[in-house]
């Protein structure tokens, strides 16, 4: 069952059309209670508020998520509403294209700690009360880059998002005994906004890279995050759910 009746969520990266998505999919399956998180300049505060105006119980944080000290700061204020974490999804990341060559450390740092640091840092503050519960579902974000190297220019982006995977399945090797559940997601080419201002010939293309002859929905990968927070992947930990449209066998 997908049901997660009277649960609690922590989703980061909440402000674009897939977290928003994620959130929304989350509390329609019956999480009850979420914190949301974005970096400062993103609409977060603003999502927050449009979900709390449905009925949801809804709180929105600008900070950056690869922040542990802030992260942990943001999760204790928030401890009153939030309670126990039952699930954490680290939807926050950045994707630039740049030939390696021309890049720079600093393009380097950004795109490792956007993707691969923001995950690490919050599994780490989260994690002591799931153990504490023996009891929560991980789910991290990865992407088709990471799993077979990136089809644009984005060396750093795919080492990062690689690194999402390595450190997604060692984690769930250390945790999952301890009863927590820790996976990845790996989207595909996906309708959001970033891709909507390519030309129609570039979207196309995308399009047909797949097997399903489309682009994905946000919608798409947020329902497979249901899937793998909730009880219904109860058996499943430490994999790589590939939502792609078949783009990459």
């Amino acid at each position: 069952m997908t049901s997660m009746q009277g649960r609690t969520a922590v989703v980061t990266g909440a402000a674009g059309a897939i977290g928003q998505e994620v959130v929304r999919q989350l509390l329609a399956a019956g999480v009850e209670r979420a914190v949301i998180a974005d970096i400062p300049g993103s609409s977060i505060e603003t999502v927050a508020e449009g979900l709390a105006s449905e009925g949801a119980q809804v709180r929105g944080y600008a900070l950056d998520a690869a922040d542990r000290d802030a992260f942990a700061q943001m999760l204790a204020g928030a401890g009153s509403f939030i309670g126990p974490v039952d699930v954490l999804v680290n939807v926050a990341g950045y994707w630039q294209i740049v030939d390696f060559v021309d890049s720079d450390p600093a393009q380097w740092d950004r795109m490792i700690s956007a993707n691969l640091l923001t995950a690490m840092a919050a599994c780490h503050v989260v994690l002591p009360q799931m153990i504490e519960r023996a009891s929560g579902s991980i789910v991290n974000f990865a992407s088709t880059a990471g799993e077979y190297g990136s089809i644009r220019a984005s060396a750093a982006y795919a080492a990062a998002k690689g690194g999402v995977i390595a450190f997604t399945k060692s984690l769930a090797r250390e945790v999952s005994p301890l009863g927590i559940r820790v996976n990845a997601i790996s989207p595909g080419p996906i309708d959001t906004p970033a891709l909507k201002v390519a030309s129609a010939q570039a979207r196309q293309q995308a399009a047909n890279r797949t097997l399903v002859g489309r682009l994905g929905e946000p919608a798409d990968i947020a329902s497979g995050v249901v899937y793998l927070a909730s009880d219904a992947s109860g058996f499943v930990t430490g994999t790589v759910l590939q939502v792609n449209g078949g783009s990459l066998l």
